[in-house]
């Protein structure tokens, strides 16, 4: 069962990180970095939506681990 955890939460993980790499494309980077197009704003961005893709993925394992956690309840 640990397995499929895992494998639940990386593509959990993978499919956060995408759709905040999308997300986070549309922000005005100029008001926020000098160079919104240098190497430094792109690393930001991929850390960030790292970071969103994380959270993502917490969230499908916790919600599995409750799901899990109600089945044994009842």
């Amino acid at each position: 069962m640990v397995a499929a955890d895992g494998f639940i939460f990386i593509i959990a993980f993978l499919v956060g990180t995408y759709y905040s790499w999308r997300a986070l494309g549309i922000l005005k980077w100029d008001k926020f970095v000098f160079d919104p197009m240098g190497v430094q704003a792109r690393i930001l961005r991929f850390l960030m939506s790292m970071a969103g893709g994380f959270m993502v993925g917490l969230i499908a394992i916790a919600y599995l681990v409750a799901g899990q956690a109600l089945r044994i309840l009842f």
